[in-house]
C-alpha cells in the first residue's frame, strides 16, 4: 500500500501543473471502487478550477476555486499517471481528468487501480473536518504537533506493541508496515516492544528516526515495493536504500546480526535482535 512518501510524491508531481488549472473533460470508466464514486463527480467537477494539492496521510487533497476537494485514496494498489498529449486508456484505468494550465498546457490525470481498494471523492471544504476518512485522522509525522508530549498522552494506560502504535492512523496519520519497519530499526526499538516501556529518550528516537526516514523516502521518490509508481512512470528508489525491511537472513548493517522476519498482527515485520531491543 502506498504511505506517506509515496502519496506525498504524487502530490509533489501534481503541483507542477495543478495551480490554477481548469478540468475541461472527466470519465468514470468504473464507480464501484472501494465505495462507489458518487454519481454526479463527472458534472461537478467539469469546469471547476484546481489548486495546489496537499497530503492529509494517505490522501491527496485538491481544493477547488469553489470551495470543493478532489479526494484520491490509492488504496492498496492505485496510482495516479500524469500525462502530455492524447492518452489510451489501459486496463484498471477507472478515472481520466483532462486539465487546461494556465499557461495554456493541456495534461491528462488517470487514476489506476488494480485492485479497486482506493476511492475518489468530491465534496465541499465544509464537510472535511467530517469526512469519514479524514475525520479520525492522527497527527502529521512531519508536523509540529508530532512531540513527546503528545506520544506520552497517546500511549497512556496502553500496552499495545510500538509497530502497531505507529500504524495506528488515529494516532499518527501515514505510517504503514514498511516504514514502521524502518523507522523502529532507525531507533534501535524491538518493534514487540509494549509502548507502556518506552520512557522519553525513546519517544524521541522515534520522532527522530521518523522525521528522518519519512523525509529520506519522500527525496528519493517513495519505495518502489510492490507495484508504486510515480506519476510520471519512473518507479521509486528508496526500496534500494531499505535497511530492513524484505531482509530477512541478511545481515544487519550495523552489527553483523542476522535480521529476523517475524508476524505481528498478520503483517511481516523484520528486525534486528541485537540491536533492537
Amino acid at each position: 500500500m502506498p504511505e506517506l512518501p509515496e502519496v506525498e510524491t504524487v502530490c509533489l508531481a501534481l503541483s507542477k501543473i495543478l495551480n490554477n488549472s481548469e478540468v475541461s473533460n472527466i470519465e468514470i470508466f468504473r464507480k464501484d471502487l472501494r465505495w462507489t464514486i458518487n454519481d454526479n463527480l463527472e458534472t461537478d467537477l467539469k469546469e471547476k478550477i484546481l489548486k495546489k494539492p496537499y497530503r492529509r496521510g494517505k490522501y491527496i487533497l485538491i481544493p477547488t476555486s469553489k470551495e470543493h476537494i478532489l479526494l484520491f485514496h490509492l488504496g492498496m494498489s492505485g496510482t495516479i499517471k500524469i500525462l502530455s498529449g492524447e492518452y489510451k486508456v489501459f486496463k484498471h484505468d477507472h478515472v481520466k481528468i483532462k486539465i487546461e494550465t494556465e499557461d495554456n498546457n493541456f495534461f491528462t490525470i488517470v487514476y489506476n487501480d488494480p485492485r479497486r481498494f482506493g476511492y475518489v471523492d468530491f465534496f465541499h471544504i465544509s464537510k472535511i473536518k467530517n469526512h469519514f476518512l479524514l475525520k479520525k485522522l492522527g497527527v502529521e509525522p512531519l508536523g509540529k504537533d508530532f512531540t513527546i508530549q503528545y506520544l506520552q498522552k497517546k500511549m497512556y494506560n496502553k500496552s499495545k506493541c510500538v509497530k502497531n502504535f505507529l500504524m495506528d492512523q488515529s494516532i499518527i496519520a501515514g505510517i504503514g508496515n514498511i516504514y514502521a519497519s524502518e523507522i523502529l530499526y532507525e531507533a534501535n526499538i524491538s518493534p514487540l516492544r509494549t509502548v507502556d516501556k518506552l520512557n522519553k529518550e525513546h519517544l524521541k528516537s522515534i520522532i527522530t528516526a521518523t522525521k528522518f526516514i519519512l523525509k529520506k523516502s519522500i527525496n528519493a521518490g517513495g519505495t518502489s515495493i510492490r507495484n508504486h509508481l510515480q506519476p510520471d512512470g519512473n518507479l521509486g528508489y528508496f526500496v534500494q536504500k531499505l535497511k530492513v525491511y524484505g531482509k530477512n537472513k541478511s545481515k544487519c548493517n550495523k552489527c553483523n546480526n542476522v535480521i529476523v522476519l517475524i508476524n505481528i498482527n498478520n503483517r511481516s515485520t523484520y528486525y534486528c535482535s541485537n540491536c533492537q531491543r
